[in-house]
C-alpha cells in the first residue's frame, strides 16, 4: 500500500493554501515566500526520511534556519515596518553561516539551528512585550488579536528549536529509532502552525491595500522615545479627535496606526503613548471606541445591524459584538431595546 507521510501532507497543505493566498492576491510576498519555504522543507524531510534521498542531508539545515528569518522578516513587513535592505539584507547570513558550518564545522550545526530558532523567537517576543501599539502596520480593527497570534508563532519557533534537543536526548539515550518520527511528527507539526498562523487574514497588513484615507504627508519615524508632556499629550489628543471628527478615519475598516501617523505628521510611539496616558486605552480600543459611537448613531437611524457592521469601520461579526459588550456594557439587540 503506498505509503502518504506526515510531511508530505504538510506540504500539501502549505501549497494549497499558498496558491489559493497568491490567487486572492492580498497576501504579501514576504509571507508567501515563507509559507513556501516551509512546504519545501516538509517535502525535504519527506523525501530524506521515508523515501532514502540521503544526500538531501546537506541541504536540510540549511532551509532550517532559513524559516526563522524569513518568520521574522514577515512579522516586520506586515506589521512593524516596510524591510529595507539595510539593514534587513543582513539576515542572509544566517543560512549562509549554516551552510558554512554544515561543510566546515559540522559538530556545531546542530548548536546553530538551536540558537537561530530561539534568537529569532526572542527577538520577536522581545519587540511585541509593549502590546498592540508595537504593531503599527496591522488593522486596528483586530485590537490583540495579532500580537497574541504573533506570540505564538515566537513560541513555534522557539519550540521547534527543541526538536533538535529531543533528537540528541534520543540518539544519546539509545533510541536513536525515534529521530524519524520526532522530525516527522513535531517539526512538521511545528511548520504547519507557522504557515497557517502567517497566513491568517489578523496578521496581514494593511497597508499594501488600497489606500481609503487620504495621507497627507510620509510616516514620521518613532525610532525614539518622546519625553512625557501632559500638555503635549493633550494637544495631541485634541488634534487626533479633529482628525476623527473631520474626516471619520475611524471608519476605514484598513485603518493603521501608521496611516494616523501620516495624517499627523507625528511619531506613531508618540501618538500611542498620548492615547495611553490620556485615556487609558491602546490604540485599537480608542478607535474602536469611535467606531461603536458611529454605530449607534446608524443603529438609531433605523439602520440593520449586519450592515451598520461594515459600515461602521469593523471587518468582522464577533469584533464588532465584542468592543460593542466592551463600550456599551451589552449587546446590540438590548442596546437598541432600551432606546
Amino acid at each position: 500500500m503506498p505509503a502518504f507521510p506526515i510531511p508530505v501532507f504538510t506540504a500539501c497543505v502549505l501549497l494549497f493554501l499558498a496558491a489559493k493566498a497568491w490567487k486572492d492576491g492580498n497576501t504579501p510576498g514576504s509571507v508567501l515566500l515563507l509559507v513556501l519555504v516551509c512546504a519545501l522543507q516538509s517535502l525535504i524531510i519527506s523525501l530524506h526520511y521515508h523515501y532514502g534521498q540521503t544526500w538531501l542531508l546537506a541541504v536540510q539545515p540549511i532551509t532550517a534556519v532559513t524559516i526563522p528569518v524569513l518568520t521574522y522578516l514577515a512579522f516586520l513587513s506586515t506589521s512593524v515596518r516596510p524591510l529595507h535592505i539595510k539593514p534587513d539584507g543582513l539576515h542572509v547570513l544566517v543560512p549562509i553561516a549554516a551552510a558554512i558550518s554544515r561543510f566546515v564545522w559540522p559538530d556545531l550545526l546542530d548548536a546553530l539551528i538551536i540558537g537561530v530558532f530561539c534568537g529569532y523567537g526572542l527577538m520577536m517576543l522581545m519587540q511585541l512585550r509593549t502590546g498592540t501599539d508595537q504593531l503599527p502596520l496591522m488593522r486596528l480593527a483586530d485590537d490583540t488579536r495579532p500580537l497574541v497570534l504573533w506570540r505564538v508563532v515566537a513560541f513555534s519557533l522557539i519550540a521547534s528549536a527543541f526538536s533538535d534537543v529531543l533528537i540528541v536526548a534520543a540518539v544519546t539515550s539509545g533510541a536513536g529509532w525515534l529521530h524519524p518520527w520526532i522530525i516527522s511528527l513535531y517539526s512538521s507539526g511545528i511548520l504547519l502552525v507557522i504557515g497557517l498562523l502567517n497566513l491568517s487574514d489578523m496578521l496581514k497588513s494593511a497597508e499594501p491595500r488600497q489606500q481609503k484615507v487620504q495621507e497627507t504627508g510620509p510616516s514620521v519615524s518613532s525610532a525614539r522615545e518622546p519625553l512625557f508632556d501632559p500638555a503635549e499629550d493633550a494637544n495631541i489628543l485634541d488634534r487626533l479627535e479633529q482628525l476623527m471628527k473631520e474626516r471619520q478615519v475611524y471608519l476605514d475598516p484598513d485603518l493603521t496606526l501608521r496611516k494616523i501617523s501620516r495624517q499627523l505628521s507625528l511619531p506613531e510611539k508618540q501618538i500611542s503613548a498620548a492615547i495611553n496616558r490620556q485615556t487609558g486605552e491602546n490604540v485599537p480600543r480608542y478607535i474602536n471606541t469611535h467606531r461603536i459611537n458611529a454605530a449607534c448613531e446608524l443603529l438609531r437611524g433605523g439602520q440593520p445591524v449586519t450592515a451598520v457592521i461594515y459600515a461602521s469601520g469593523f471587518n468582522t461579526k464577533s469584533n464588532f459584538n465584542r468592543e460593542f459588550l466592551r463600550v456599551k456594557g451589552c449587546s446590540p439587540s438590548d442596546w437598541l431595546a432600551r432606546q
